[in-house]
């Protein structure tokens, strides 16, 4: 068997949990993924996994192989890459992922900006508002808004999200404006599911001390563009950026409240694999960003 297809099957069942799920994607059976570990495993004299009817896990020594195998295919993927050119010039395939909302409001031109200069390049964009695996799902660069946690990944901050607390004047002239965070137990709330959890607000007043509000949640969904069209409706108050918000203010559609508080604020950060050598398209698309929201926070 070719030893360098066996490593790279190996990782692949590492990545995504399952032979089966392997099988699928390289449409190959599932006893044919189970040779090529086993081959492997029987080259090595090792067990690299643990296997039982439910799940696969790795072995100590199956941990320290997978390791290995990430960077040697990693080198050889990258050298190959020299060799073909691609080192050096910005092309081939870009996997993307990002909030729906980010990608539309605010990386849909930066993007287009990007293949205008790099038209040897090829994007392929996922709108996913969830964190997604980049191993399993093979993706390159992972845009996040959030306080990252380590993760093994590298990530280059772009910017700082200002979020705004906003509703329509329509429920604000029915319901009142709240003028302190606690009041937002008195009124509709419209909540982003994915926060955790998504009925407790924390806030920070002009004295530095913090407050925790619990809200009841009238409406909850994982798409802050509904939350967005939800307050322009005028049911309730909701929790989103400024650069959402700020044309429907503009517009008088939408009205910041609870403004004695401080804003806050929700680092955005372009997250990618650590790798010893990226190909270059990954490099230059992270620094074409950066560099298109250096210094601006929205």
């Amino acid at each position: 068997m070719d030893k360098l297809d066996c490593i790279r099957t190996f990782v692949r069942v590492v990545q995504l949990g399952s032979f089966t799920v392997v099988a699928n994607r390289q449409n190959i059976t599932q006893g044919s993924v189970s040779k090529k570990v086993a081959w492997l495993e029987q080259q090595l004299s090792i067990s690299l996994l643990h296997r039982t009817s439910r799940q696969l896990s790795l072995t100590d020594a199956g941990e320290a192989y997978y390791q290995h195998a990430l960077r040697l295919l990693e080198d050889h993927d990258s050298f190959e890459a020299t060799l073909k050119g691609e080192q050096i010039k910005v092309k081939g395939r870009l996997a993307l992922s990002m909030p729906t909302s980010l990608g539309l409001h605010l990386l849909s031109k930066p993007i287009a900006d990007f293949m205008a200069i790099h038209p040897d390049v090829d994007i392929d964009l996922s709108l996913n508002d969830q964190h997604i695996d980049l191993y399993r799902d093979n993706i390159d660069i992972a845009f996040r808004a959030s306080f990252l946690k380590d993760s093994g990944l590298k990530a280059k901050r772009i910017m700082d999200n200002t979020m705004v607390y906003c509703a329509s004047p329509d429920y604000l002239e029915r319901e009142g404006t709240p003028k302190y965070a606690s009041d937002l137990t008195e009124h509709q709330y419209l909540s982003y599911s994915l926060a955790h959890p998504s009925n407790v607000l924390r806030f920070t007043n002009r004295d530095g001390k913090s407050e925790k509000v619990t809200v009841s949640e009238a409406f909850r969904t994982d798409s802050p563009e509904m939350l967005l069209k939800m307050a322009i409706l005028g049911q309730g108050v909701t929790f989103l950026p400024q650069w959402m918000v700020s044309t429907y203010e503009a517009t008088g559609e939408l009205v910041e409240v609870l403004t004695d508080y401080p804003r806050q604020t929700i680092p955005l950060y372009a997250v990618y694999k650590d790798s010893q050598s990226q190909p270059f398209r990954i490099r230059a698309f992270i620094d074409f960003i950066a560099d298109t929201f250096d210094g601006n926070d929205s």
